[in-house]
């Protein structure tokens, strides 16, 4: 096939110089697709694995987010570079290409990265004009009917519902519920934020903290779905709602687990066991939503910036927008209450 000719930021088609692992820097060496090393500029990254002399899918850097291979461990947040045989790392050696969303922890690991390639610099227009940003950071908080930014669905009657926590700096919602079993609140984002599509990457991150009011009773929920109606969470710690579009992390009662799980209305994967809940801790949690290859996504969720294992996700049917949403529900006679730091989510445009 050779050279694919599109314009703008959509993905290639290029011949491989040498076999290529998916996820790396590329460069080309006179009109074929070989690793970009140290101090290199590359064009874009792998989309697959090919053998020499094959078509490979390149995804050019602009600003999106892709997911890539690290030459060593690697913070979340931090600068990265381009390493040898197309991997990244942080250590300063020719440009910037981008900056870390999650971390990787060492030569070989992947993570979602922000990159903008190096003749981007730190262009920071380069970034907002290719991706999309919902991002609440919980300074002000408003669920007014109709005026407000978000929704709340709730049993009233909370000592402590869904508003800012007054104790902690840097602006944090508490998400309250009653102390009656199987009381509940949600709040979600008032519009919908984002959709899984064949053709645009999502990254969803929040930072949660839950202090459980007894043992294991808590249940709760944050990501990315599709609905936020009363029961959501099915009672007595029976998991999700059986149909939704989207992708959320979960708790539930009696157990003291992340879960994590992907929805294509009724069809569900199974729920991923992210490891385990520590009461009174906060977590960082966060995915990241690739296309792949427009049929079947990757969905790769992220706790504490470590990668877990990767979902497989129908794209076909999956045509509901989706909102933010943030839930607690109790699971014995105690409120709960959860505390939610920000609320970021960036789609490719």
């Amino acid at each position: 096939m050779g050279m694919a000719y599109e314009l703008g930021t959509d993905p290639f088609t290029v011949f491989s110089g040498e076999a290529l692992a998916a996820d790396r820097l590329v460069k080309l060496s006179t009109s074929d697709a070989v690793y970009a090393d140290a101090g290199d500029e590359p064009i874009g990254v792998t989309r697959q694995a090919v053998a020499n002399d094959e078509d490979v899918t390149v995804t050019p850097l602009c600003g999106g987010i892709g997911r890539v291979t690290g030459s060593k461990a690697i913070a979340a947040g931090a600068a990265i570079y381009v390493a040898n045989d197309g991997k990244v790392s942080d250590a300063a050696v020719g440009k910037q290409i981008g900056i870390m969303r999650t971390a990787i922890t060492g030569d070989g690991g992947k993570g979602a990265a922000i990159l903008w390639g190096p003749r981007g610099g730190n262009d920071i227009f380069a970034f907002q004009n290719s991706v999309a940003e919902y991002f609440d950071d919980f300074y002000q908080y408003d669920a007014t009917a109709t005026v407000g930014n978000w929704v709340v669905t709730e049993d009233a009657g909370a000592s402590a519902p869904d508003a800012l926590d007054a104790t902690l700096a840097n602006g944090v919602l508490n998400v309250g519920c009653d102390g009656d079993d199987n009381d509940e609140c949600y709040v979600a984002s008032v519009i919908q934020v984002t959709k899984f599509t064949t053709t645009k990457k999502v990254y969803f991150e929040t930072r949660i903290k839950l202090t459980e009011a007894a043992t294991d009773d808590a249940n709760w929920c944050v990501g990315l779905c599709s609905v936020y109606a009363a029961d959501t969470m099915v009672d007595d710690g029976a998991g999700m709602v059986t149909t939704f579009d989207g992708a959320v992390f979960y708790k539930v009662d009696g157990t003291l687990k992340i879960y994590f799980l992907v929805s294509n209305g009724a069809v569900q994967g199974t729920p991923l066991d992210c490891g385990t809940f520590t009461s009174g801790t906060w977590y960082t949690l966060g995915f990241l939503y690739d296309y792949n290859d427009g049929v079947t996504a990757y969905v790769t969720p992220y706790v504490d910036g470590v990668a877990k294992t990767t979902q497989e996700l129908t794209i076909a049917g999956l045509d509901a927008l989706l909102y933010a949403l943030m839930g607690v529900k109790a699971g014995g006679a105690h409120e709960e209450g959860l505390k939610v730091d920000y609320i970021r989510v960036l789609t490719e445009r």
